[in-house]
């Protein structure tokens, strides 16, 4: 009689065993899981909830994208265009230069009464942006400089049209470097948007959305 009973024990326990593995999985625990990893990733598929009614991620993306979605891909292209040039042309930009253009930057937002990442707050920009950004200066910077010739009659001439960019009564000899600098940024800036319109003439771009 032990026996019997011992045997119809172990067959009901193999049978539960086997039955509610597979079933409490899919009955029970996989629409749990689901719903975790919904509520988990729910900021990857909506933007907001506005009384009870979904804003839809992909909603705020496309508008987006018509808002200024053609500029942020046209500057994610040139950044990727002035990446592979400075590969093909060996320059790289040590960690040194680009915190020397940092400490630059600091100084000058500090002067106006800020610090650095309020200022970067304030243009939406994280540090890591920051860093890209003067990476990329730099290698336009080494890539165009030598294209770039400031004569003392074009600074001087530059100097007598704006001086009211270098303080109360300047005096060209002292400031000639501060001169040089903007005329300089001004002068590359030229040059580079000559360069990077040639880069994308002869570039093989692909565009997969429309904007």
């Amino acid at each position: 009689m032990k026996k019997k009973l011992s045997k119809i024990f172990d067959s009901l326990k193999k049978f539960f065993k086997k039955v509610f593995t597979k079933r409490v999985l899919l009955i029970v625990f996989l629409p749990i899981i689901l719903l975790s990893a919904l509520y988990l990733s729910r900021s990857l598929i909506f933007a907001a909830w506005v009384n009870g009614k979904p804003v839809y991620r992909y909603s705020l993306t496309r508008e987006l994208e018509k808002q200024g979605g053609q500029q942020v891909l046209d500057a994610l292209i040139e950044k990727a265009l002035i990446s592979s040039e400075a590969k093909k042309n060996s320059i790289t930009i040590s960690q040194s230069d680009v915190d020397a253009e940092i400490k630059k930057i600091e100084e000058a937002v500090t002067a106006q009464g800020l610090s650095l990442d309020e200022a970067l707050k304030f243009r939406n920009m994280t540090k890591k942006n920051l860093v890209d950004q003067i990476k990329s200066q730099k290698i336009v910077e080494k890539l165009l400089s030598s294209k770039i010739v400031i004569t003392d009659a074009e600074a001087k001439e530059y100097f007598t049209a704006n001086k009211s960019l270098f303080g109360t009564n300047p005096v060209f000899d002292k400031v000639k470097d501060q001169v040089n600098s903007q005329l300089f940024q001004q002068k590359l800036s030229e040059e580079y948007t000559t360069w990077i319109t040639d880069l994308k003439a002869k570039a093989k771009i692909l565009y997969f959305v429309t904007l």
